[in-house]
């Protein structure tokens, strides 16, 4: 399962990323039959004048003869407040054609039938006979009630030349209640040699009579080629239901790119890492990592997930690194991650995927931490100096603490708020750890993020 040489299980630890390239295809087998040419879902029609004014939900031209490949098998809306969620299962009813560039339109009616929400939404592929998920969100104003909803296939390809098959797959999903809400979390596997970008998660819930009670959707930025990745979905429920299990399915999308492996893979350099669960049943540690080459590093990507003793995900985070300058050695720590309650996490798994060589309107990281310790059990303060003729509107400090052993058992993170040319700033960082405070060394560093402003 473990392919690339920093990967490690709890006491976990590391892969790597970055460099957008194009969308390529692992055929399954010999190619089909290259002058092919892929069929539109809908035959062209000849062009014809529209009239300015349009209905506010036009209808589109009946066919009762010809059966949409798509097929729309459960959909479902739920509005709390001015909050839309659409859920729809969608079924490929083809099985010798893959449905490729598939858009839809998405739309919310009130009672008359008028238009108040509408989207467009499109996927790469759905393969033969394979069902997918849909989860739309809409934002209304204040006072709109929605009555039904719509879903309109308006574009696609039939390919029946194109031999692939679906390379992302859910494994072991689990669902967790989290104060008024649920969240699925789960292993999302890759089977091709490829790294993809954008992965869109859609998830729909259900209750324990089978009923869709509700949904959620993310995008994950990486998915490693060969390998898997923890993920947690928020989930929103229709008030007092309970939800029993939910599906999710993941797409390609019209913004993924597929990234071939390389020695790139090994611009970060994993040092020492360890995570630990402390007495409050949060995830606390840190990692080094230095950047092996003699550029810029911006947005590495890390993947942090929590498993129990049977392989289920109990927590998983991701998020990026923004800058590590040339050469650099930096700490990454996350914040204090909380468990589910009715989860007990046995190991981690850290992946990191190596930013893109990019470019920083700083050549250099000109903050130093220093005065680092503890101000009180939940809190480390860490002075940070602004070495640079010009402040700075804000930076992150992250910190780790190690036992008498040097072994590194909790960690935190905060961001700060400006910090003045020539000047410090002291920094209260929430911390985990285990083991007696007394007993405890304490490691912090300072970096600059992405986005941050420079001032007189």
């Amino acid at each position: 399962m473990m392919k690339h040489p920093f990967r490690f299980h709890l006491p976990a630890c590391l892969v790597i990323l970055a460099l957008l390239l194009s969308s390529c295809l692992t055929p399954e087998g010999p190619g089909g039959d290259p002058t092919a040419t892929a069929q539109p879902i809908f035959p062209a029609t000849a062009v014809t004048t529209q009239d300015p004014l349009q209905p506010l939900n036009p209808t589109p031209t009946a066919d009762l003869n010809s059966p949409n490949p798509v097929r729309i098998t459960e959909l479902e809306y739920l509005q709390e407040d001015t909050e839309v969620l659409v859920m729809a299962k969608l079924f490929n009813t083809l099985n010798d054609a893959i449905l490729r560039d598939i858009q839809l339109d998405v739309q919310a009616l009130d009672a008359v039938g008028n238009r108040i929400a509408q989207q467009r939404i499109s996927f790469r592929y759905l393969f033969p006979r394979e069902t997918t998920g849909l989860v739309q969100q809409f934002e209304l104003n204040a006072g709109l009630q929605i009555a039904t909803v719509e879903i309109r296939v308006v574009d696609g390809l039939i390919d029946r030349g194109l031999k692939y098959s679906q390379p992302l797959k859910i494994s072991k999903p689990s669902t967790f209640r989290v104060g008024n809400d649920f969240s699925v979390t789960g292993w999302l596997e890759n089977a091709d040699p490829y790294t993809y970008t954008q992965v869109r998660l859609n998830a729909i819930a259900y209750n324990a009579v089978g009923q869709i009670v509700g949904g959620g959707w993310s995008i994950f930025d990486f998915v490693p080629e060969k390998d898997q990745v923890g993920f947690k979905i928020r989930v929103n429920a229709r008030r007092g239901e309970a939800v029993h299990h939910v599906d999710v399915h993941p797409w390609i999308t019209s913004y993924s790119a597929s990234l071939e492996g390389g020695s790139w893979w090994n611009t970060i350099k994993k040092g020492e890492w360890n995570y630990v669960i402390d007495r409050y049943h949060q995830l606390a540690g840190g990692t080094m990592l230095k950047n092996q080459s003699d550029q810029m590093l911006t947005q590495t990507f890390y993947i942090l997930t929590v498993l129990d003793e049977n392989d289920q995900v109990c927590q998983a985070i991701n998020g990026y690194y923004d800058v590590i300058w040339p050469k650099e050695e930096v700490l990454f720590a996350p914040p204090p991650l909380e468990l589910p309650k009715d989860c007990s996490g046995k190991t981690v798994d850290l992946v990191i995927v190596p930013g893109e060589y990019g470019q920083f309107p700083v050549s250099y990281n000109p903050l130093e931490s220093s005065q680092v310790s503890f101000s009180d059990e939940n809190h480390v303060n860490v002075s940070v100096v602004n070495n640079l003729n010009a402040s700075i509107s804000q930076s992150r400090v992250y910190v780790v603490l190690r036992n008498e052993e040097g072994r590194i058992v909790g960690g935190g993170y905060q961001t700060t708020e400006i910090i003045r040319s020539g000047s410090s700033l002291n920094v209260q960082v929430p911390v985990a750890y285990l083991g007696d405070p007394e007993n405890l060394t304490v490691s912090a560093f300072a970096t600059l993020p992405y986005g941050v402003e420079f001032g007189q």
